[in-house]
């Protein structure tokens, strides 16, 4: 082999190790985009995870509410069912205690 086709087969090759390195460089933005694309993605999860806990936070301190208000509604009907019964006792012990009420 010649040195003039030594030195041919070298540009050659250093002309592909170039191309190669530009491939790479090519690769390597790309990647970095699709990096930044991930990262962005994953800002916006987070963004869209704080929202959630926030409803969940919300619809929690909701069902609590609800939660003492119908224990609130249930002592009222209770109490007002015991005040209905204790009237009816009344009623039947005076009634009890009035001997002319069934003489015949």
């Amino acid at each position: 082999m010649t040195d003039s086709e030594k030195l041919n087969l070298i540009i050659t090759e250093i002309q592909g190790m170039k191309t190669d390195m530009q491939d790479m460089k090519t690769d390597m933005q790309d990647m970095k985009t699709d990096m930044q694309d991930m990262k962005t993605d994953m800002q916006d999860m987070k963004i869209d995870m704080q929202g959630m806990n926030s409803r969940i936070d919300n619809l929690e301190l909701h069902m609590k509410q609800m939660e003492r208000n119908l224990k609130n509604e249930i002592h009222k009907e209770c109490a007002l069912v015991l005040d209905e019964v204790e009237r009816v006792h009344r009623i039947l012990d005076e009634h009890k205690s009035d001997k002319k009420a069934h003489s015949a």
